[in-house]
């Protein structure tokens, strides 16, 4: 196979930018209601494309299912690209690479019956069903898959990689009275099937949550100062600042080109952020991105400035800077765009119980269950939260809302602890794109005198 497509990537002849990429699913997905089974898909999958950038034109792209005919696939593509309309734009071109990605883990799930996979979600059904008579529903969600990708271009690149990623996530909700809560949480990782088994301490954990957030008084909201835990710290990072770091949509906007001048002062001096593909064995890692560039760390934040952003070859191109690997796809379906790896907050020198210790009246904010953005403007909903009182963690709270300007709020942040740790669980969404692995990481951090919305005690 990298012989043809070694020989395929040789076929442009006008200065066309050539991409191949070929792709087989195996997976697994499972889904436990209540107790009941509700959901068992298992398969294969097989497919590619073929994607042409023609200096005179622009893009043409073509999935399709199967690997047969790729020459006639790639002569097709190559002469569709021609009766494009005439448009401006470019690529950056790299240095030919040829690599082979295997990965080993530690008990294959691939080789697990299904047996076998169904009767563990039905163990931790069971943990969850025993909890509590207020536990009124809970799901237990298993996902498995492993892809073999082949990625071939006329800079004369070959790379084939293997890809595992598996997962478990439990749900629960609790209802007392006319009072209902939910909490979910799970685990991630490019791993086999040893990093869903012993989780017994984590269904328990989320049941538990749930119950605990029936009796949680509301946040009465306010301005006061605050520190976000590491999963909070990290969602808010990736879903506040990091999208305003993709290329693609800051080179098609005016408005966000003007806020996002490199060397801008934007955050605190003490806040430095970056993006990292090249992070061994996280979730949102790779050697190389689906355009076939290296990946590497990305500063975006540096001492309170803005230095970086995230680019495809053609971003780079468009704003004359360099790739940094960040070009990636759900799949064979879907051509690449600018895509976050593994996102973070970088670790500070503050010990965690020294961020507490100067906070007399205020919020410690855990987790993460929804928000949106809309360019500078924030809003995020913890899971739940603590009040801070003298410096200490208080009593539990929920319909904890933060909210305001990312920069007037980055420039709020006056410590960074040093216990930083990384999110693997859940995945991001853009466009047409969803669930595609993007970790993040963050130490906690506090935050002085911000806006937090809540619910008054009725």
């Amino acid at each position: 196979m990298r012989e043809e497509l070694q020989r395929l990537a040789k076929l442009p002849t006008r200065g066309e930018y050539l991409e191949i990429r070929l792709e087989r699913k195996s997976f697994t997905f499972i889904r436990l209601q209540n107790g009941l089974l509700e959901k068992v898909r298992q398969g294969t999958e097989e497919g590619g494309y073929v994607r042409v950038f023609n200096p005179r034109t622009g893009w043409w792209f073509v999935t399709f299912s199967g690997w047969e005919n790729l020459k006639e696939r790639v002569e097709g593509a190559l002469h569709s690209s021609s009766l494009l309309p005439r448009s401006d734009g470019g690529v950056v071109r790299g240095e030919p690479v040829h690599d082979t990605i295997t990965v080993s883990v530690r008990d294959d799930f691939r080789f697990k019956l299904l047996k076998d996979k169904v009767d563990l979600l039905f163990y931790y059904a069971h943990i969850l069903k025993e909890t509590s008579p207020l536990l009124v529903s809970f799901t237990v969600e298993y996902k498995d898959e492993w892809r073999e990708i082949y990625i071939a271009n006329s800079d004369g690149s070959v790379i084939s990689v293997e890809a595992p990623d598996i997962s478990l996530k439990f749900v629960a909700v609790a209802k007392s009275g006319d009072t209902i809560e939910m909490y979910q949480n799970g685990v991630a990782e490019k791993g086999g099937f040893e990093v869903v088994q012993g989780q017994e301490e984590l269904a328990r954990g989320v049941a538990q949550r749930a119950l605990d957030l029936l009796e949680a008084p509301p946040f009465e909201g306010g301005v006061c100062d605050v520190i976000l835990d590491p999963v909070l710290a990290g969602v808010f990072i990736h879903e506040a600042f990091g999208h305003l770091s993709e290329a693609d949509f800051l080179s098609r906007n005016e408005r966000l080109q003007q806020m996002m001048v490199v060397g801008k002062e934007i955050a605190s001096p003490i806040l430095n952020v970056f993006d990292d593909g090249s992070v061994t064995g996280l979730r949102g890692s790779c050697k190389y991105d689906d355009e076939g560039m290296r990946t590497q760390r990305t500063y975006l934040i540096k001492d309170g400035f803005l230095v970086g952003r995230l680019h495809s070859r053609e971003t780079a191109y468009l704003l004359r800077e360099n790739p940094t690997g960040n070009a990636r796809t759900v799949s064979y379906r879907f051509a690449p765009i600018v895509r976050m790896s593994n996102t973070a907050i970088e670790e500070g020198k503050t010990e965690r119980e020294d961020l507490f210790r100067d906070v007399d009246h205020g919020l410690y904010a855990v987790e993460y269950i929804g928000g949106n953005t809309a360019l500078e403007l924030f809003t995020f909903s913890a899971a739940y939260g603590y009040r801070i009182e003298k410096g200490k963690r208080g009593e539990m709270v929920k319909d904890v809302v933060l909210s305001g300007n990312l920069f007037r709020t980055l420039k709020k942040i006056d410590a960074v602890a040093s216990d930083f740790r990384w999110t693997q669980i859940g995945g991001c969404g853009k466009g047409a794109q969803v669930g595609l692995p993007t970790p993040t990481g963050s130490p906690h951090v506090r935050l002085r005198e911000v806006l937090v919305g809540g619910r008054k005690h009725v």
